[in-house]
């Protein structure tokens, strides 16, 4: 992920299936600087380590059918940028955490701040 975190362009990125290795992700500081789009699709991640450092331009996350996702990392809403999150078929502490984001993000004055919850199950 360093490699891909590393190109300079880098706006939209989604990580489907296979395309992510591992059960943690802790981002470095200095990547995704220009990360707009970020798209979790059946990935095997458990823990996320992030917070506004890591993907500071971010305007959208989507996150589809990550089971073993526990959260959303909380640090994710401190990004001044961030618009939406939106969450499909995943745990309840990943709805929860996004919700909680959601609460902190309209509290901050931010009320067009959107957060989408679909469950097709």
């Amino acid at each position: 992920m360093t490699i891909v975190g590393s190109l300079p362009n880098l706006q939209v990125l989604k990580l489907l299936w296979s395309s992510f290795v591992g059960l943690e992700w802790e981002p470095n500081e200095g990547e995704f600087l220009q990360l707009k789009y970020l798209r979790l699709r059946e990935i095997n991640l458990e823990n996320w380590i992030a917070n506004s450092i890591h993907f500071p331009s971010l305007k959208c996350l989507v996150i589809e059918r990550c089971e073993n996702l526990k959260e959303i990392p909380c640090g994710i809403g401190e990004i001044p940028t961030l618009e939406s999150i939106e969450v499909s078929d995943c745990r309840d502490s990943v709805v929860t955490s996004a919700k909680q984001i959601q609460e902190e993000q309209q509290s901050l004055g931010y009320d067009d701040f959107r957060v989408r919850i679909v469950n097709r199950s």
